[in-house]
């Protein structure tokens, strides 16, 4: 049976839940043993395989992280000696791998920036930072499984383009109720959950943030409870991720996508957000009643042709899969277990 150790970046929810349904997909199939950083871990540590790891994260630290987790996965591979890494964002581990001849593929919305055909009129700055950014988790894959909430075609050999999976909690039967469900990954969005008050829209706030305005009802973090809230919503308000605007398009909802002014990667997935036509683009902090109006303006237009069309792409909890077959069957590198790679 293929051995495989399966890695997931811990910033934001995505990484996790994208992983989940593929190792769903993946059980009986192989060993898996995943390897949960930062906030993957509070949705995946439910698993059996599953056990967490240093994050390795932008900003202050990022260096010294990054050379430890690069040391610890040496020594992970060493002890248990893995056929395959599969790697949804995480970049010391796919170093790691190289550094030994394990074979990689590497899971992730930015491989969409530099592996497949997008839309035109993109930032050229923001979209080549990003390119270089998620070269760090992707550069020596063998295979690359381009994660997106639109329809893409691949540019380069090697790269398969899959959609996120709807999350299990989600029931799209049951029936739309009037109020806005909100979430931001990183506790901001204030100003525009003040303007959909203020406009008498009846808000659902998920999460931590760092401040509540008022007529905001605020829930702690639940994954059932936000499942069973993104099936009932009238439409969407938050960090321009991935995951989360998938299920708005696959669901038929408008989604509010807002961004920093210091996130390019949310900048570009806001912008690809707009473009498909599954909602709004703004920054957070310039999100005014112009911008509330625009989104409004959205709620009832008819959305069955996006729905169909998103959920028509194959998800990743087949494509992950698919390119692990592909990569198992075919003649690869193999890991040289010695003093000198170890």
């Amino acid at each position: 049976m293929i051995r495989i150790a399966y890695f997931v970046h811990g910033r934001g929810k995505g990484h996790a839940i994208r992983t989940r349904a593929v190792i769903e997909a993946l059980h009986g199939h192989c060993e898996t043993r995943v390897f949960c950083a930062g906030a993957a871990w509070d949705t995946l540590q439910g698993l059996p395989c599953s056990q967490p790891v240093l994050p390795c994260m932008p900003g202050k630290g990022m260096i010294r992280a990054f050379t430890l987790r690069l040391r610890g996965d040496r020594e992970r591979f060493r002890r248990w000696r893995p056929d395959l890494v599969v790697s949804d964002g995480d970049g010391p581990s796919v170093n790691a791998a190289r550094s030994i001849g394990i074979p990689v593929v590497a899971v992730g919305h930015g491989l969409i920036l530099h592996h497949t055909r997008l839309p035109e009129g993109l930032p050229f700055h923001r979209h080549i930072r990003e390119v270089v950014n998620v070269a760090s988790s992707s550069w020596p894959a063998c295979r690359r499984v381009a994660v997106h909430f639109a329809p893409v075609e691949p540019r380069t050999e090697g790269t398969l383009v899959a959609r996120p999976d709807l999350r299990s909690e989600v029931d799209p039967h049951l029936s739309r109720e009037d109020f806005i469900l909100a979430y931001f990954r990183d506790g901001n969005g204030a100003m525009a959950l003040e303007q959909l008050a203020r406009r008498g829209h009846r808000v659902q706030l998920f999460g931590e943030p760092r401040s509540v305005p008022e007529g905001v009802e605020l829930h702690s973090p639940d994954v059932t409870a936000f499942g069973e809230a993104l099936s009932q919503c009238r439409a969407v308000v938050g960090s321009a991720g991935n995951h989360l605007p998938a299920e708005c398009a696959m669901l038929g909802i408008p989604m509010l996508a807002l961004h920093r002014e210091d996130d390019p990667e949310h900048e570009l997935n806001a912008r690809l957000v707009e473009a498909a036509g599954i909602g709004v683009a703004a920054a957070v902090d310039r999100c005014t009643v112009d911008v509330i109006r625009r989104f409004e303006a959205e709620f009832d237009k008819p959305r069955e042709e996006l729905a169909a069309r998103t959920q028509a792409m194959p998800p990743a909890s087949e494509v992950v899969p698919r390119a692990i077959d592909e990569l198992c069957h075919r003649p690869v590198p193999r890991p040289t277990w010695n003093a000198q790679t170890v």
